[in-house]
């Protein structure tokens, strides 16, 4: 696997709206209105995450989470990171929009 060029993280964040790339991480914050609905979203980004075998930082605080996604052993963004950023998006966009 290897590391994304600025051009494809850029392409692809066009369609992953909120996401933004910084230092090579990809992340995004969510807003919720409850502890439990953080809990449940974590769990199911947890549970896929496990599948596919590339786990994101998580930050959970109340009703905030924060997803931070990078390839360390790369040393910056791969298409794992991209493949979880599209789950996580299309996760929040199915559930809470």
């Amino acid at each position: 696997m290897k590391k994304l060029s600025q051009k494809d993280i850029e392409s692809n964040l066009l369609l992953l709206d909120g996401w933004i790339e910084k230092n090579n991480i990809l992340s995004i914050t969510y807003k919720l209105s409850s502890f439990m609905e953080v809990m449940s979203f974590a769990n199911l980004v947890s549970d896929r995450s496990e599948k596919i075998d590339h786990h994101p930082k998580i930050i959970i605080e109340y009703d905030t989470i924060t997803f931070n996604l990078t390839t360390h052993s790369i040393g910056g963004v791969t298409s794992l990171d991209i493949k979880l950023a599209k789950f996580i998006h299309e996760t929040f966009n199915e559930l809470f929009s």
